[in-house]
């Protein structure tokens, strides 16, 4: 176990429902093939800009929350280091 890890979990979604697991166990835990644990809420007048944005590594739409998030999603998108990205993971 690692140290200052025991005691945490980590939490994530995919089409069979929400999983936990020990913060230990998570590394090798595929976040990237679950679904966000939240939504994008968009309404009138709110002061972030939410959106998809499209991911070649994903293969499809990644959401975000506003344009410094899009920005950082973007530049994973063309590290070929990243294999996988997902929003709001966790």
């Amino acid at each position: 176990m690692g140290i200052g890890t025991e005691g945490f979990e980590v939490g994530g979604r995919d089409a069979h429902g929400e999983h936990r697991c020990p913060l230990a166990e998570a590394a090798v835990v595929e976040f990237e093939a679950g679904l966000p644990v939240r939504g994008f809420p968009s309404y009138r007048g709110q002061r972030n800009f939410p959106g998809l944005s499209w991911s070649a590594t994903k293969g499809g739409h990644v959401g975000f929350e506003s344009w410094l998030e899009r920005d950082h999603a973007m530049l994973l998108d063309f590290t070929p280091e990243v294999t996988g990205l997902l929003s709001q993971p966790l």
